[in-house]
């Protein structure tokens, strides 16, 4: 005959199923850890960073005076104006706005910014399009190497090389060749190009 009481035996027994059921997911989401990790090592080994692309861009030639004046500049094949600088001859104030600008947490990442896919896609959802992004300047850079269409794949191949990308260079370096290779209007590229150009 059943009292009101619970019975001491299925409760335990319920304990026991939920124990099973918790190990199970941990034990899940475990697996899923090292295949995805595994798969990420297979992937990283099978397509290294293609880092000649990185060096790729013409850059604008220039015919001075003795005095240095510039008295002609012919742009390079791409037809791009590119006149890259060391990041030591560009301004700090420019480099700290990009970064303030462009990716807030540069310094703090290694190529993807996990907090900023999280506010894009939330960003994104609410609104029923594209409305944010999450690129990084390491992503960025990665984009303007190989010329990819914004699409989903393309960003899941960017982010991909933006992690290779940030263990092959240093961050100083990558925001050197971001201020380097970025567009600023037109056919001008980088910080220096468009300073000289406008």
């Amino acid at each position: 005959m059943r009292t009101g009481r619970p019975d001491p035996g299925d409760q335990r027994r319920g304990g026991r199923r939920r124990r099973r059921w918790a190990i199970r997911l941990a034990a899940g989401v475990v697996l899923l850890g090292v295949a995805a990790a595994g798969g990420l090592a297979v992937t990283w080994a099978m397509h290294p960073f293609p880092e000649s692309r990185l060096e790729r861009w013409d850059r604008t030639r220039t015919v001075t005076a003795s005095d240095g004046t510039p008295l002609l500049q012919l742009v390079g094949r791409d037809e791009q104006w590119r006149t890259p600088l060391p990041l030591a001859s560009q301004s700090p104030w420019l480099a700290a706005a990009t970064v303030a600008v462009e990716d807030r947490r540069f310094r703090e990442h290694h190529g993807v910014d996990p907090w900023a896919v999280v506010r894009a896609a939330w960003q994104n959802l609410t609104a029923g399009r594209v409305v944010s992004g999450a690129s990084t300047l390491s992503m960025q850079v990665c984009r303007m190497m190989d010329d990819r269409p914004r699409t989903l794949e393309s960003k899941a191949i960017e982010a991909f090389r933006a992690l290779q990308l940030e263990r092959l260079r240093s961050k100083d370096q990558i925001l050197e060749h971001y201020l380097n290779v970025a567009p600023y209007g037109g056919n001008v590229r980088g910080a220096a190009a468009a300073a000289r150009r406008y």
